[in-house]
């Protein structure tokens, strides 16, 4: 069985606002990736910025920065 680990997930407005946040998170070596949206939730673009849940302070810049294109904030076990 595939144990769950507790993420936190960032979803967007757009699929350019979800690589946007991909390019600044590489460029400054910010923790995460892109996954699909998980069936739990939805999402307008389909793409979701995941970290660990004991990762999500690290965040707090990213959801300053890209307030405008980040549609919602989720804590899930997947």
């Amino acid at each position: 069985m595939i144990q769950k680990i507790p993420r936190y997930l960032l979803t967007f407005y757009s699929t350019s606002g979800a690589m946007a946040v991909e390019r600044y998170c590489k460029e400054n070596g910010t923790a995460g990736r892109l996954i699909p949206v998980p069936r739990e939730i939805s999402a307008s673009c389909g793409l979701s910025w995941a970290v660990p849940l004991e990762q999500k302070d690290e965040l707090g810049v990213i959801e300053a920065e890209f307030a405008d294109e980040i549609e919602g904030k989720w804590s899930l076990d997947i």
